[in-house]
């Protein structure tokens, strides 16, 4: 089941990129204020100023710490990175900017009055890539950030492709995708890759509803970045400009696709090297057929199917097609009566999770993939199957706890927060079946 137009997909997808992951969060909300509402600010600044000094979050507020850090260039030591813009960014009520500085000539910096009880962490813009740095203050209220960067590179060599997953979801006339992708930067030495062609490039699906949404995990993050994609000159594909820096980054790509007369046919462009792929869809009886496909698994008991194929060269087109299937019917939603057993958790996790949006059915279907598709070697990895299926819980848990807070200040209607709340328990029923096994 897909989101409302007001809501992002938040999915669940275990990727190489989530296993490697150290667990920052990135996330990115931007507030914009309309010409209306500022002029309306500037007659009434004296009363606004007083509503803002009493209400204002604790990260935009003035504080006593103290950052000192410097630049550290892995690619080559010998380049300082001097004069470089840096950013303190404040995650308490949403991502937002603190204050600004810059290196001074050997690539140090010092950052004065910031607040100690966030996160908070500091971006530099090293040519036109992003790199951060996480505040971890001592009990003195001082912390010693050393943020790495890299030289660019436009040599896609030594940068692999891993983790090609698929995911379709008939739900009424349409097609609901999700797409992962990750690549593994092992560059010796370590530099970005960044292209003006676009660092991950995808072709558009025929017929698709609306531009597909990106969402981008760099490395050594847990939380995806939501972006928007460009559509490339001649139609026929879209990229994203997110440079590549050393490491695992993966990008999901959620799509919205016509399915008129029970069927549809899809074709997609390999723009990369792929040893394999897979592709679960929801219902089970959904059938695909087409170049290099093998059905793999089929789960009438939680109703998806898996396919496979691959290997596929860069510049590859595949066709493929979908026919039949039973739309999944959502239960109509109990209302819920007395207080709701899930109380919200004030933690900075948990207020910004619902930024992201709800997570959804979609999501889950790669979570129960993910744990079909390893069942050869649970013996050797049942710890950290365990460890990350626990760790889906706990995002679930604070989604939930927060959705209870949105609904209880009322800036979420009844009907959404009962539809969104019903998905989530299942999910989480669904989890603990398979933390049972």
């Amino acid at each position: 089941m897909i989101s409302s137009p007001a809501s992002l997909i938040r999915s669940l997808f275990v990727s190489p990129g989530e296993k490697q992951a150290a667990g920052g969060r990135q996330l990115a909300v931007i507030t914009l204020a309309g010409d209306r509402r500022l002029r309306a600010a500037r007659c009434m600044l004296p009363a606004l100023l007083v509503m803002a000094l009493a209400t204002m979050p604790g990260a935009f507020g003035q504080g006593s710490g103290v950052v000192i850090g410097s630049l550290i260039n892995k690619t080559d030591p010998s380049i300082i990175g001097a004069n470089i813009d840096l950013d303190v960014i404040g995650f308490a009520g949403g991502m937002g900017i603190i204050k600004s500085a810059t290196t001074d000539s050997a690539g140090r910096f010092r950052i004065d009055g910031l607040p100690t009880d966030q996160m908070l962490m500091i971006r530099a813009n090293y040519k036109s890539a992003n790199y951060h740095g996480r505040v971890s203050f001592d009990a003195s209220g001082k912390a010693n950030v050393e943020i790495e960067i890299y030289e660019p590179t436009t040599s896609i060599k030594d940068i692999q492709t891993e983790g090609v997953r698929m995911a379709f979801q008939l739900t009424g006339d349409r097609l609901q995708s999700l797409e992962t992708i990750s690549f593994n930067n092992q560059t010796k030495p370590p530099r970005t890759f960044m292209s003006t062609e676009g660092n991950f490039r995808f072709s558009k699906a025929p017929g698709v509803l609306e531009p597909p949404k990106i969402e981008v995990t760099g490395p050594g993050s847990a939380m995806p970045l939501a972006q928007s994609p460009l559509e490339a000159p001649d139609g026929r594909s879209y990229y994203s400009l997110y440079p590549l820096r050393p490491g695992v980054t993966t990008f999901e790509v959620q799509e919205s696709l016509p399915y008129t007369n029970r069927s549809y046919a899809y074709r997609k462009k390999f723009y990369q090297d792929v040893s394999s792929y897979q592709i679960g869809v929801i219902p089970q009886d959904l059938v695909v057929s087409g170049d290099g496909l093998t059905k793999i698994q089929a789960d009438p008991q939680r109703n998806f199917a898996v396919y496979s194929g691959g290997p596929v060269k860069a510049g590859t087109e595949v066709a493929w097609t979908f026919s039949g299937g039973t739309p999944v019917v959502e239960p109509a939603a109990a209302e819920s009566t007395g207080e709701s057993k899930v109380k919200p958790a004030p933690t900075s996790v948990g207020q910004n999770a619902l930024i992201i949006g709800p997570l959804l059915l979609m999501g889950f279907i790669v979570v129960l993939w993910y744990a079909y598709n390893h069942v050869q070697t649970l013996s050797q990895n049942s710890d950290l199957r365990t460890k990350e299926l626990r760790g889906h819980r706990e995002q679930l848990l604070n989604l939930l706890a927060n959705l209870d807070n949105r609904y209880e200040s009322q800036t979420l209607d009844r009907r959404e927060y009962v539809r969104q709340r019903e998905q989530g328990k299942r999910q989480l029923r669904r989890i603990a079946l398979l933390l049972k096994k």
